[in-house]
């Protein structure tokens, strides 16, 4: 199969602008930043900043359909495809180009899922610059990768395959947000809203049923290794879940700073600094594994861990959370602060009910993403044999 450099098949590679301040220029409108370019391929277009823009630079800077939007800065090289043209004028950022193709030679839609690959993202790497702000070279990169081009039906078909395996892919992730969602509705049925729950039952500080609280370590950066015990850090805690994808290995020190900071089956770890009031379970069966400083473990027989990580996030004790936030001194909560939060208990019955519930969300979420690793084993899969000519 024949190949050609991206750049032979443009009509249009235009940076955006970012614009002034809404309401001081001729018109508003959604301006899309590189973050908003999503891994999945797709545009957050409900979340766009609203700037203001001359109403030629707009026009000039405006997405349309069939247009491929590849990020250029810091994160660079991640693409999403317009399948629609907004309703409103939207326009690309100079964070972002937008590049137009030539459908006598190439399907954009085809371009796009050439671009939407690890692969791509890699061969870019020879044309990005910078240290802390990380920018892409465009037009030399575009220049030089180059892209197999089939014939005009054949990309199409090959589209056709892709989309069908995307959206198998777009259900699972979506079915995996609703077992999200039904946690919290647990949650909420069965222990009351923000208001309920602190009156439907008794109440104390949580500093009152706490047996351990310690904060994490600083300075481990010398123990990291590539394998060993756990690391856990801010981002492997989200909201009532342990994420282990990104987890860093260390070899622990033999130390009481060590023990100290080493989790047990049962503790619930909270974020003390940052994104304030993630929360998570450690779970059975973990191994050895140590918390950093950002976070805290909150260790009690009183409360039924996973009712306690549940409540934290849910919107009664998120509110709690963030309003200790001790933004004027040093943003984050301090052992006080924690000790300070209010939290209801209900009869330890019920708790238990609640994390027996959970637990098979759990393991529902468990298959849920086994198949999804499966299905994107799969999509890459076809997405090589796509571009090899062999599908």
């Amino acid at each position: 199969m024949r190949t050609v450099p991206i750049a032979d098949l443009l009509v249009l590679q235009r940076a955006g602008y970012w614009g002034e301040d809404a309401g001081t220029s001729e018109i508003d409108v959604p301006v899309i930043r590189n973050g908003d370019v999503l891994d999945s391929g797709d545009i957050q277009w409900k979340h766009l900043p609203t700037r203001g823009f001359r109403e030629d630079d707009a026009e000039k800077a405006r997405v349309m359909s069939g247009d491929v939007v590849l990020t250029v800065s810091g994160n660079c090289g991640y693409a999403a495809y317009v399948a629609t043209e907004p309703i409103t004028t939207t326009c690309a950022s100079n964070f972002v180009r937008v590049l137009r193709f030539d459908a006598t030679q190439a399907s954009s839609h085809y371009v796009f899922h050439f671009m939407h690959r690890a692969q791509f993202r890699a061969s870019l790497a020879p044309f990005i610059r910078g240290t802390t702000m990380k920018n892409l070279a465009v037009a030399n990169a575009l220049a030089q990768v180059r892209i197999p081009l089939p014939s005009i039906r054949e990309q199409c078909r090959i589209v056709e395959v892709l989309d069908e395996a995307e959206a198998l892919r777009a259900e699972r992730r979506a079915s995996l947000v609703q077992l999200d969602l039904l946690t919290q509705s647990i949650f909420l049925d069965m222990f009351g809203g923000p208001t309920a729950v602190l009156s439907r039952w008794p109440v104390r500080q949580l500093g009152q049923l706490l047996d351990f609280m310690t904060s994490g370590s600083r300075g481990w950066a010398e123990y990291y290794a590539e394998s060993g015990d756990l690391f856990i850090r801010i981002q492997n805690v989200q909201r009532d879940e342990l994420v282990l994808d990104d987890i860093t290995h260390v070899d622990a020190p033999h130390s009481a700073e060590a023990e100290r900071t080493r989790v047990q089956a049962g503790d619930v770890l909270l974020s003390i600094t940052a994104d304030l009031g993630r929360t998570a379970v450690v779970p059975e069966g973990l191994g050895a594994a140590f918390i950093n400083q950002h976070l805290s473990i909150l260790r009690t027989r009183a409360l039924v861990p996973r009712f306690l990580s549940a409540y934290l996030t849910s919107p009664a004790g998120q509110r709690q959370v963030l309003g200790r936030n001790r933004q004027g001194v040093k943003a984050g909560l301090n052992f006080d602060d924690i000790r300070a939060l209010t939290v209801p208990i209900p009869p330890h019955e019920l708790q238990c009910e609640f994390a027996r519930r959970v637990a098979a969300v759990e393991k529902l979420k468990t298959t849920h993403r086994a198949s999804m690793d499966e299905l994107d084993t799969l999509f890459a899969s076809l997405q090589n044999r796509a571009f090899r000519g062999e599908l």
